[in-house]
């Protein structure tokens, strides 16, 4: 994917050092300490494959405790991230591009010593893919399952090399490997499925050390990763849901980096002397309508209306411009933004002429909302969903709020809204990595999820699926702009989203913290991070 011109934005204090390379040349060659943070997440992810929790146990878990067999290069802060080898040294490709083989590295070692090969590889993608494997696990399949959406078989052919063989031309497999993770087959097959979790082994730069669910987890540097040892000695995850708690965390030194604390405390921290960092990133809120049945299956109009009904600038403001006004899926500076398209604006007069126009008036239409109350990359829900039905009442919606714990949220994602239990929902909040990778688009966009499965939302545009599966095909990458493009079009057109809020990534870090670079992504090199003590 081509990296975008997006504008990384930080705030950092000149005492502070620390943060895409501004350290100074000692300070660069740094090593060492522990590092604590405080996660906007309920729970510690589990060290599952993939982790729960979201992107954000993608993040702090996924990524630091395995590897996959490609690599975002996410040490640098210029451009979107793209797929690097990882695991995987080389790969060629065949000229009908559906059988790509892979070169693995050699001399890699699980956590738990046992060696990195080609088996494997196989294994976990059996476990991913093989309802009858042996190892087949059904709680992590179906969260990883749009990442072997495209797999058709796959196979060992020496002990460094396998072969993948995709259902048609896709050129986006790459950055599907970075999100698969490759566990020790001795430790699943040691302890199972169900207790995995407790004894997760894998091959990346951190080893888990201590893990008490709800609690913390322990990660301690891997003396022997293959990419060098990281500079931290330990890595301390401590979930915290609450905004204010994890500023009062940071400021109290109990932690060194918070995650989206709170917004009004920003011009406090920063004079205190805390790192505060904001920049663009593909990620926004983008909640997302039921489509399978009335008020908005087959009223236009009506999903038209409420994206009109939106005061964005507002919500911004009221989260301290942590956030920024969305018109539309991704941002103004993305490969995928449509130029010649304005998408949606804050149009009260218009929003009611097309709830009348959709059939209701006003007073007439009361909704439900599920929505997270924190969890990864979430912002800050409650002044946003408060404001949302402020904006909406104007117009003479009524909006129930239906809060939920962020994991169950994720589960009606899994499960649909089709499905008996969440099908009195009409809106369900959604945080998509919003143009992170190409591959994203396919849970939100997509008539079909992996296994034949409905889009969970119900949404269905054929032009959207042809769209998409043409840029996934062609190995030109500015050809796949201008289809995905198309697709950003119709989803305009369609109005299948509430075009809400891009993110801007804030995290705050105390002064202490060096070697951190605020990416273009979820995802966080590690390695290169330590905290004087």
């Amino acid at each position: 994917m081509v990296a975008g011109a997006a504008l990384i934005v930080m705030s950092l204090l000149a005492a502070c050092g620390g943060g895409a390379g501004k350290t100074s040349e000692a300070r660069a060659n740094g090593t060492g300490g522990t590092l604590r943070i405080a996660m906007s997440a309920g729970n510690i992810p589990f060290p599952a494959t993939p982790p729960n929790e979201g992107y954000e146990g993608y993040r702090f878990v996924g990524n630091n405790v395995y590897d996959g067999l490609t690599h975002l290069n996410v040490e640098q802060a210029e451009k979107i991230p793209t797929p690097h080898p990882g695991l995987a040294t080389s790969w060629e490709i065949s000229d009908d591009k559906t059988r790509w083989t892979f070169k693995l590295r050699e001399g890699v070692t699980f956590h738990d010593g046992t060696p990195f090969n080609a088996d494997a590889v196989i294994f976990q993608i059996n476990r991913m893919k093989d309802p009858e494997f042996e190892y087949y696990s059904e709680a992590d399949a179906p969260r990883a399952g749009n990442f072997f959406r495209f797999f058709k078989s796959w196979k060992k052919i020496d002990d460094t090399t396998i072969e993948i063989t995709t259902t048609q031309p896709y050129a986006w497999l790459l950055w599907d490997l970075a999100h698969t993770y490759i566990p020790s087959p001795t430790a699943v097959k040691k302890y199972g499925n169900e207790d995995y979790n407790a004894h997760a082994s894998g091959t990346g730069p951190f080893k888990i050390a201590k893990y008490v669910d709800g609690e913390v987890m322990e990660l301690v540097a891997n003396n022997d990763y293959w990419r060098g040892r990281p500079k931290l000695d330990k890595i301390v995850l401590l979930p915290q849901p609450e905004p204010a708690a994890r500023m009062a965390a940071v400021q109290a030194g109990e932690v060194d980096w918070s995650e989206v604390p709170s917004p009004d405390a920003l011009e406090q921290l920063k004079a205190e002397g805390f790192q505060v960092l904001l920049g663009k990133y593909p990620h926004g809120i983008m909640p997302r309508f039921n489509m399978f049945r009335p008020p908005f299956k087959d009223n236009l109009k009506l999903r038209q209306a409420l994206n009109y009904a939106l005061d964005r600038k507002g919500t911004a403001a009221l989260i301290n411009d942590v956030g920024y006004p969305a018109s539309q899926f991704v941002y103004d500076g993305h490969p995928d933004f449509t130029r010649d398209r304005p998408g949606y604006s804050y149009d009260p007069a218009k929003a009611k002429k097309l709830l009348a126009e959709a059939g209701y008036k006003p007073g007439e239409l009361k909704l439900k909302f599920g929505y997270t109350t924190g969890g990864s990359g979430n912002m800050f829900p409650e002044p946003m969903m408060q404001k949302l039905q402020s904006d909406f009442k104007a117009i003479g919606v009524d909006v129930e709020l239906a809060p939920m714990e962020w994991n169950t949220l994720l589960t009606v994602g899994i499960e649909g809204l089709n499905t008996k239990q969440w099908s009195d929902l009409d809106i369900l909040w959604s945080s998509p990595a919003a143009g992170m990778t190409p591959t994203g688009y396919a849970f939100s966009f997509l008539c079909e999820r992996p296994g034949g499965l409905p889009n969970a939302a119900g949404t269905c545009d054929p032009d959207i699926d042809k769209n998409y599966l043409a840029a996934a095909a062609t190995f030109d990458e500015d050809e796949q702009h201008r289809y995905l493009q198309k697709m950003m079009d119709v989803t305009l057109d369609d109005a299948f989203f509430l075009f809400w809020m891009h993110d801007l990534n804030l995290r705050v870090m105390s002064p202490n913290v060096h070697g951190y670079v605020h990416p273009q992504s979820w995802w966080v090199d590690f390695t290169r991070i330590w905290v004087e003590e």
